[in-house]
């Protein structure tokens, strides 16, 4: 993490919520109708969910938005039904501009393989003094079967490439989507998704080191200090990212920053919880 400037003490404080939640592409016919039978879906998801072609998908599809209404939830005296959501330009979901301005919440999520991350900040204050909060969360499993040279050139710049090159070759994979990871959720946080060329910014690690998962029943946060950033377009103190596992197979990143400001927010390191559908949805639903 760079830090360049101080932090005012005026400023709101925040403190992402990380969330974790194991998915099951599997569900027989009776849960995924369970989970439609809670009508906690607007009319529009429950078509975008059924639109998947696969039952792997349309599994995924209703899980991940259970999910997301049940932890938002947590977050508020809303009940999972009462969610209602927007859409930037580049498909960034949000909440609507009414229970944003009810709520303080700003969330992000991301899925890869068998799990779902979702981030939630909340500050009320920070709202109502119009700070730009931009958030974005990521998750990636390491995949054998991404060629990962054919990539390189075109969304790595060349500090990151270089870095990649001179690990040993086994730790090349693991760089590669920790990279990918880091960006993900930088363009996610911003906005602009693949809009925004990806050489146009990167990350390099302390010592070039890879860090490794300390707990495998756990997610880990590597030191605040592993991180560098820096970027053409952006004032790098106004971002801040946060690094980790949560197995050997899985990494995650979280950024968060203020469009508007040059300097960086009060941010207090996440929380981080592995938390079920079936631990969510009793709690949630009356």
């Amino acid at each position: 993490m760079s830090v360049s400037s101080p932090i005012n003490s005026s400023q709101p404080l925040f403190q992402p919520h990380i969330y974790f939640v194991p998915l099951d592409g599997a569900l027989c016919a009776a849960d995924y109708e369970a989970g439609l039978a809670l009508n906690w879906l607007t009319d529009d998801e429950v078509a975008k969910v059924s639109r998947y072609r696969s039952e792997s998908a349309r599994n995924t599809g209703l899980q991940v938005r259970l999910a997301l209404r049940a932890i938002m939830s947590l977050h508020s005296d809303l009940k999972p039904f009462e969610w209602r959501f927007s859409y930037g330009a580049k498909g960034k979901p949000a909440l609507s501009e009414d229970l944003l301005v009810q709520t303080g919440l700003h969330f992000n999520l991301s899925h890869s393989g068998d799990w779902l991350m979702i981030g939630i900040v909340s500050n009320k204050q920070a709202y109502a003094a119009e700070t730009a909060l931009s958030f974005g969360v990521d998750i990636e499993r390491e995949r054998s079967s991404t060629r990962i040279e054919a990539i390189l050139n075109h969304y790595f710049s060349a500090v990151e490439i270089e870095d990649l090159m001179a690990l040993p070759l086994e730790l090349q994979r693991q760089r590669f989507f920790d990279l990918w990871a880091l960006k993900e959720a930088f363009i996610k946080a911003t906005g602009k998704g693949l809009a925004q060329s990806l050489t146009s910014f990167g990350f390099t690690f302390a010592a070039n080191s890879v860090f490794e998962a300390v707990n495998e029943q756990y997610p880990t946060i590597a030191a605040s200090d592993y991180i560098h950033f820096s970027a053409l377009d952006y004032h790098e103190p106004q971002w801040q990212f946060y690094f980790g596992r949560l197995s050997p197979y899985y990494r995650f990143s979280v950024c968060i920053g203020d469009m508007q400001s040059q300097s960086l927010l009060h941010i207090k390191a996440p929380t981080m919880s592995i938390i079920s559908l079936a631990q969510l949805i009793p709690s949630s639903h009356d």
